[in-house]
């Protein structure tokens, strides 16, 4: 019996396709401490030096219209250049904030340090309750203001993570990671879980934005709940998965420039479209700013081809969602105008205005 991990959040209730808003896109960028991804442990490397200077980069965004969401890990909210970094922008209004937690580099440290335990799914309620509240105070600390939105790092999404978010405050959580498996390293399996948006919460207030990654192509309804087999069955799998793709008959594409070409993620976004995705989450790790810091970027020309291929997307995006770019704290008022916090400064109008 196939097992989506929605079934796991409180209350799920999809969106009515006739109140998806203009096409929108959005933007989120995991905000991270270099760490060795095979082996993510307590004592790897946690330079944030990349976010220091994020000036060229908001430069791009501005050309394109488009504000994205920063989330925050422990490390970089102890970084007080990156922090520095990250205020000014988000001071003139042109980023957005949020959390991401991952818990080996997250006080308290009660559990084992282990691969294993570096997702949020194998720790205790209480254990993640904790390292939720540290970062959240942290975030507080620096920025004066509540988070509420969230991602739980390596997409390690637990049982306990929904009920948390809704005790907290929180509005947006951004931890499904569709059709990918990680059960191999003690993580969440996604191959039953789609790119769509979905509300959440006792009373259907919080609004889950999956990772924008689907499996799209001719064969891809029969596809979805398989090619995540890749992920569990070493060489052969990853060479069916290959094929699959190669034949364009099932290929599953981030919309992300992190391995993916731009090809692929107008494919990805036209797939998407036709059947009937209203918002689209482009995303990618802070580390790619800079090479060698992560598997996607190792070095100086593939930094260039990382940019040039995040500018072209951007553009692409542009030109094919009729409405543009919006912050991803609007998406849910865009959604639904009676799900806008309580806290919210903006006024309708100018939400409505600066999401145009």
């Amino acid at each position: 019996m196939s097992t989506s991990q929605r079934q796991i959040f409180p209350n799920v209730r999809a969106l009515a396709q006739a109140a998806v808003p203009p096409l929108v896109g959005t933007l989120v960028i995991d905000a991270e401490e270099d760490f060795d991804w095979n082996h993510p442990l307590r004592d790897t490397a946690r330079s944030t030096e990349h976010l220091h200077d994020l000036t060229a980069l908001a430069a791009l965004f501005a050309r394109h219209r488009a504000v994205p969401t920063f989330l925050v890990t422990q490390p970089v909210l102890q970084d007080e250049a990156a922090v520095a970094s990250l205020r000014a922008l988000w001071e003139r209004g042109q980023c957005v904030l949020g959390l991401q937690l991952h818990p080996w580099v997250t006080p308290p440290f009660g559990e084992v340090s282990s691969p294993r335990n570096s997702y949020l799914t194998n720790l205790d309620a209480n254990q993640e309750e904790q390292k939720l509240l540290t970062l959240k105070s942290l975030f507080e600390r620096r920025f004066g203001v509540a988070p509420t939105i969230f991602r739980a790092g390596r997409y390690g999404l637990s049982r306990n993570t929904p009920h948390l978010l809704e005790k907290h405050g929180f509005f947006i959580d951004t931890s499904i990671a569709p059709r990918t498996n990680f059960s191999r390293q003690g993580g969440p399996d996604y191959r039953h879980d789609d790119a769509g948006l979905f509300w959440f919460g006792a009373q259907r207030r919080l609004l889950e934005v999956p990772l924008c990654r689907d499996v799209v192509g001719w064969g891809s309804r029969f596809a979805n709940g398989r090619i995540g087999l890749s992920d569990r069955l070493g060489p052969l799998g990853h060479a069916a998965g290959a094929l699959f793709a190669r034949t364009r008959c099932a290929e599953r594409i981030t919309l992300s420039p992190e391995g993916n070409d731009v090809g692929a993620m107008q494919r990805l976004l036209r797939g998407l479209l036709a059947r009937g995705q209203g918002v689209f989450s482009l995303s990618f790790h802070s580390s790619s700013l800079s090479p060698g810091r992560n598997p996607y970027v190792r070095d100086e020309a593939g930094q260039r081809v990382f940019i040039a291929s995040l500018d072209a997307a951007l553009a692409q995006m542009g030109d094919m969602l009729p409405g543009g770019f919006a912050p991803l704290d609007r998406v849910p008022f865009l959604l639904d105008p009676t799900v806008l916090p309580p806290r919210a400064q903006d006024s309708t109008a100018d939400i409505a205005a600066s999401s145009v």
